[in-house]
């Protein structure tokens, strides 16, 4: 078993906190080391939601990868006290895409999607409101689904996204559409996006309510394989709304679109890939208590990085706005690339987690050593930003894919939100077991 190194971090031997001792009153921001068994992507895609709070209790999963197998596990805060209890193993994971995406109902029940990397999704539910100590039977539905994203409706039916794709290329790639009613089962309603090729793609799409409860916006990335030999992948950063809970779709200024839909005919922000020499990453997008949708996403270029919030303007024109001169001073020189995500708290408060790296000649943003995590946050409506890089930090060790809490529909988001992220590497492919990555919850700096 490779040894877990991680220099900066200190493990208490009472209870697995992380740092020096506090009055218990702060304990739930205090940084913690939720788990040393980590995949190579125990905390990513962040347009899975992996983090909930329900009164006074927040529950956070991620992805294990022990010598046995792929294991996706739970554990709970206990906000009154600062205490965590103890971890809870959930099911297997296919491999290292197959992490959860969790969500909670109006009766505190949780319910849990993960294991597949092209093959059906298994969903539990939790055996008692707020608990995650025991869960109902494993549900299995879809065929050749990857990457779920979930929502729980005013009613408890439960609203999922997830890629689905032809292994033998006999059509495009797909992003369906599931719901499951309140004490019913899961029913496929359709095709939201659509790739224009008939080669590998991924939709790194993301869901968020609006204020009335019937509203759904969505963000993606849609990233498809060019027809032409040699050139990059195709990728497009895109927007639609739903007035109806997903039955029908539509930009923002209110034209219908002709589902599926696809890079040509989504609300377009940005644009990479082919011949441009453009990168581009998305991260999931929140809703303002105004009903503004807010989109993050990065673009590298030969130059660097730079990771942009983006709101609707007029005439169907976005504003987007460069982060990067808000970071602190001494991380002016390193890039703000492969964002994490946006949030806003019950006051009103926005904050934006994203990770900051410096590459060499040649090197890319991937596990890279010098990746560390950005918190930035707004408490005039995005206006201005404070920020902060997560300390200690560790030129040794990435710390990398963040995952933010963010509303699914019950849950309510805490003005400091829960933030998790890895720390450690990738791995070199999809089924190394035993990397022994820190899983690290921090949600900001002491």
């Amino acid at each position: 078993m490779r040894a877990f190194v991680l220099s900066s971090l200190i493990l208490c031997v009472a209870g697995g906190a992380i740092g020096h001792a506090r009055p218990v009153s702060s304990k739930v921001t205090d940084r913690f080391l939720l788990s040393t068994e980590g995949s190579g992507r125990a905390t990513s895609y962040g347009e899975s939601n992996k983090i909930v709070t329900v009164g006074d209790k927040t529950h956070v999963a991620w992805l294990d990868a022990i010598a046995e197998g792929f294991r996706v596990r739970i554990r709970t805060l206990d906000r009154r006290t600062g205490e965590w209890g103890p971890i809870v193993n959930i099911g297997d994971g296919m491999d290292n895409h197959g992490g959860p995406a969790l969500t909670v109902d109006s009766k505190g029940y949780l319910h849990i999607i993960y294991y597949p990397h092209h093959n059906p999704f298994r969903y539990r539910r939790s055996v008692r409101p707020n608990d995650v100590s025991e869960w109902g039977p494993e549900i299995r539905f879809g065929e050749s689904l990857s990457y779920p994203v979930v929502l729980c409706a005013p009613d408890d039916t439960l609203i999922l996204t997830g890629r689905r794709y032809y292994l033998d290329k006999s059509q495009p790639n797909e992003m369906d559409l599931w719901k499951k009613p309140a004490g019913g089962e899961w029913q496929r309603q359709g095709t939201i996006l659509r790739s224009r090729t008939l080669g590998y793609a991924h939709f790194q799409d993301s869901l968020a309510w609006g204020p009335d409860g019937k509203t759904i916006h969505l963000s993606c990335r849609i990233y498809e394989t060019s027809p032409t030999k040699g050139e990059v992948p195709f990728q497009t950063v895109g927007y639609l709304v739903s007035p109806d809970a997903g039955v029908t779709w539509k930009h923002s200024n209110g034209s219908p679109v002709t589902l599926p839909a696809t890079a040509d005919t989504v609300e377009v922000l940005a644009s990479g890939g082919g011949t441009t020499g453009r990168t581009l990453y998305a991260g999931p997008l929140a809703v303002n208590k105004s009903g503004v949708p807010h989109l993050l996403y990065s673009l590298r270029l030969k130059t660097g990085a730079r990771s942009f919030l983006c709101t609707p303007g007029a005439e169907g024109k976005w504003i987007q706005r460069d982060l990067h001169p808000y970071l602190p001073p001494a991380w002016k020189d390193y890039d703000l690339a492969m964002v994490g995500a946006v949030t806003f708290g019950e006051s009103g408060r926005g904050t934006v987690v994203a990770s900051v790296v410096k590459l060499g000649p040649g090197e890319q943003d991937w596990a890279h050593p010098s990746s560390e995590i950005a918190r930035l946050w707004s408490d005039d409506s995005m206006a201005t930003f404070k920020s902060e890089i997560f300390v200690p930090t560790d030129s040794k060790v990435s710390h990398w894919m963040p995952n933010l809490e963010r509303a699914t529909g019950h849950n309510r988001i805490p003005d400091v939100p829960g933030i998790i992220f890895i720390a450690g590497g990738a791995g070199g492919g999809l089924h190394d077991l035993v990397l022994n990555n820190g899983v690290v919850w921090h949600p900001k700096n002491p």
